[in-house]
């Protein structure tokens, strides 16, 4: 799966999200000792080692190292967990939750698995692309209906796509968020100052470029 199509494809709706602010907030106050995370260390937080690391599976095919540092090597899972515990809402914890296993059940039914936690990378990276591949861009509307819609408004044939997408956006939204604002990524591959200047509007993007961090 190329990691553009997958971000682009998903980007139908981030669902519930955590704030920029809050996410650098966690990660300047948490550290690893390494550049990659355990699946160990990251089961401090909402899920437990299994699901941490299936999760973290599907954030590494979202973005995998190419010429930059991939989900995996910036360890972001370990905080994406404690930011699922600390900042969700009760009732979005439980909507990530069910996602999360009606995703698994998923991956369980389409490769005939006794755990989704089996899967391969090149199983998830399939059942993905059924789910948010370019092969979807046609039904944008009508995905985009359910995500948005509330759970007692979704028809009951529609349950498991709203709790499916729902997680799937979430692990997006907040994958990303986390990339970018992670340390390796903002200060080594972006803009990066940590003391702005002055405020300036209206100027053209090209004299300021585009690829800073968040």
């Amino acid at each position: 799966m190329n990691r553009r199509n997958a971000i682009k494809n998903i980007s139908i709706g981030v669902g519930i999200s955590v704030s920029s602010g809050s996410l650098l907030s966690l990660i300047s106050g948490c550290k690893s000792d390494s550049a990659t995370t355990t699946t160990a260390n990251a089961a401090s937080g909402l899920m437990n080692a299994k699901n941490a690391g299936f999760v973290e599976e599907i954030m590494d095919i979202m973005l995998p190292t190419t010429d930059t540092p991939g989900a995996k090597d910036v360890g972001i899972i370990e905080y994406v967990n404690v930011a699922l515990d600390r900042f969700y809402k009760k009732e979005d914890q439980q909507t990530f939750t069910k996602g999360l296993g009606m995703f698994q059940d998923a991956v369980k039914t389409k490769f005939d698995l006794g755990s989704a936690t089996d899967a391969s990378r090149e199983q998830l990276t399939e059942i993905l692309e059924d789910w948010i591949g370019t092969k979807n861009e046609s039904r944008r509307e009508e995905i985009g209906a359910i995500l948005y819609a509330s759970e007692d408004d979704v028809a009951a044939k529609d349950k498991e796509k709203f709790y499916i997408y729902k997680f799937l956006s979430n692990v997006k939204s907040l994958a990303t968020s986390t990339y970018f604002g992670s340390k390796e990524i903002a200060t080594n591959h972006l803009n990066y100052d940590p003391i702005p200047g002055k405020y300036i509007g209206c100027i053209p993007v090209e004299e300021v470029g585009n690829n800073w961090a968040l």
